[in-house]
């Protein structure tokens, strides 16, 4: 039994520790497998909020979270190991022991937020035993190998200014600062909530440095930033001179109440990047507001512009594809017959002409330079150049259309289906911008660094998006504690500004 991950052997806690690296998860943890993730996707949105709990399909969820950690999605084993623990009706299997086995298979993989899961099951005695002592101990591993939960919630406990006699929290603040600025830099919404605490403080600057904070925790989907700031924005510890605000903003103070019971409700989930398209911070003024708080979110949310037409999509007969599927390319074929002869085989099959000796790549188009589907006994089509005659034309095989993982056009349109993303037509005009620049126009950016930056695993969110107003500057990566320049951001234009009412200085919320 010790030989079993839920037993690691592991340093125990140390709540004073001196120094703490940073250490991003995404950067660690094993690469995704596109249909593992698309089974993965499809169980999560199987969990929709909006459907009573009784209702929704926890078998077929249960189902599709198996064949994706099968597959190796480490994200479906933990989901399926919270899953196996829960009390909803439907799911086949309840096994306390198999959920931990589960976990462990994480473990093995080396996933930081599975020691974090590990803990909580020693914390909760769920683990033969398990105490705070051995719970801790898989904590501060889960944080050192970059779990940002894990880095959120010791963060918060090593955050005081003196050590607590019950042990609920030791005084360590610097350490904790750094730990949670490393879990916000993750995209872990709910740190910015304990940051937001520690920066309050009672000067204008710390004031402005917590309120900044905060707001970005409810881009990153954190109710309990959102139900902070409208209580703040309704004059919390006003008089006491306490408040971030210094004085009552009623209006603004809805909007966040509103956002923050929806992000209540999704869980965490939705994300909300494009937040100051419908709530900027002071004094920026506000748009115009339906009253329904489902504007607020979709004109929030992340945008994707709608889906180009697949190249195959419009193309008929022989020359069709099916979407998501793909056949050989010319490269990869091995089988090559006369125009003369009678199809040998069942597939695709594509005209080229030249020389029997030449190289493929020398080779010129007979036809449209489209694969086209031929079944076994018919005659290939002629050339519609009178000069080549059948048998100068060589068809070379490609073989039957094969499914292809799924694409990122794939996950886009399935996170429009379950509301994650809103549609927007492509802009007129392509604008893209460093990030040293000031804004050129008034909309929602998409920002993104080269492929093979170090950190682009980690800035290359699809929700890496803001919303500006023509002449602000671009965001900076810093604010977020992710150590990006500016110089290394380009920001890619996607439209959707906010409408004219005719009146100056006062905008309307434009979906």
């Amino acid at each position: 039994m010790s030989d079993l991950p839920r037993y690691e052997k592991l340093p125990l806690f140390k709540p004073h520790r001196t120094t703490f690296t940073c250490v991003y998860q995404d950067q660690h943890v094993p690469p995704v497998d596109p249909q593992a993730e698309a089974w993965f996707q499809q169980a999560l949105a199987l969990d929709d909020p909006d459907i009573y709990s009784e209702k929704r399909d926890y078998p077929k969820m249960y189902q599709l979270y198996i064949q994706a950690a099968d597959r190796g999605s480490w994200k479906a084993m933990l989901n399926l190991a919270s899953l196996i623990l829960s009390d909803y009706p439907g799911v086949p299997q309840h096994d306390p022991e198999v959920a931990i086995e589960w976990v462990e298979k994480a473990m093995r993989l080396g996933v930081p937020d599975a020691y974090d899961m590990m803990g909580t099951y020693h914390l909760n005695r769920l683990i033969k035993g398990g105490d705070a002592t051995s719970a801790y101990a898989l904590f501060q591993r889960a944080a050192d190998m970059g779990s940002p939960s894990a880095q959120a919630f010791l963060g918060f406990k090593i955050s005081g200014t003196y050590d607590s006699p019950d042990g609920e929290f030791w005084g360590n603040s610097a350490i904790g600062l750094q730990m949670m600025q490393c879990a916000l830099a993750q995209g872990y919404g709910d740190a910015a909530y304990d940051l937001g605490a520690l920066y309050k403080g009672t000067t204008p600057e710390s004031k402005l440095r917590a309120l900044k904070v905060l707001h970005e925790g409810v881009k990153l989907g954190s109710a309990k930033c959102a139900k902070d700031l409208a209580s703040e924005f309704r004059g919390y510890d006003l008089t006491a001179g306490k408040n971030l605000i210094g004085h009552i903003d009623e209006a603004r103070a809805d909007r966040y109440y509103d956002l923050g019971t929806a992000l209540e409700h999704y869980e965490g989930r939705l994300k909300l990047p494009n937040l100051d398209k419908v709530l900027p911070l002071p004094p920026a003024a506000l748009p115009k507001w339906d009253g329904n708080t489902q504007t607020l979110i979709d004109a929030a949310k992340a945008v994707a512009p709608l889906p180009k037409v697949q190249q195959g999509a419009t193309l008929q007969g022989r020359e069709f594809i099916p979407h998501g599927y793909a056949v050989l390319s010319l490269d990869q074929s091995s089988t090559a017959v006369a125009g003369n002869q009678i199809v040998p085989r069942d597939g695709y099959w594509l005209a080229q002409y030249g020389a029997a000796s030449a190289d493929k790549s020398q080779l010129i188009p007979a036809r449209r330079n489209m694969p086209e589907r031929y079944q076994a006994g018919e005659r290939f089509d002629a050339s519609p150049f009178g000069w080549l005659t059948a048998d100068q034309v060589q068809w070379h095989y490609l073989g039957e259309a094969y499914a292809l993982p799924p694409q990122r056009e794939d996950f886009l349109k399935h996170m429009i289906e379950v509301g994650q993303l809103r549609e927007v037509p492509e802009p007129g005009t392509h604008i893209r911008c460093s990030g040293q620049q000031r804004c050129p126009q008034t909309g929602i950016w998409e920002g993104r660094v080269a492929g093979d930056h170090p950190l682009a695993v980690l800035y290359n969110r699809w929700n890496q998006q803001a919303f500006l107003e023509k002449g602000q500057a671009f965001p900076h990566a810093g604010e977020r504690f992710i150590d990006v320049t500016i110089s290394d951001v380009q920001w890619t234009y996607l439209g959707s500004p906010n409408a004219e009412t005719g009146m100056s200085g006062i905008l309307t919320i434009d979906l």
